[in-house]
């Protein structure tokens, strides 16, 4: 992989993270939080996080939600 396409994906990942970030808080359920991000999984592409979007979903709902229990 080319040093442009490795910063293309990370700046990808980065972007998403970003949103994700953002909606999580907007987000009363994990489905409801799920079902936003999907529209955002293109940004995704290329990285070892696509197969496992809904897993690393959960991860960061479980450690915002956390700090509230």
């Amino acid at each position: 992989m080319s040093a442009k396409m490795y910063a293309l994906i990370e700046d990808n990942l980065e972007q998403f993270y970003s949103i994700a970030d953002n909606k999580i808080a907007e987000s009363m359920h994990f489905a409801e939080f799920v079902d936003t991000m999907k529209s955002h999984k293109d940004l995704l592409s290329g990285s070892d996080d696509e197969d496992h979007m809904e897993d690393v979903l959960h991860d960061m709902w479980c450690e915002k939600w956390s700090k509230y229990l």
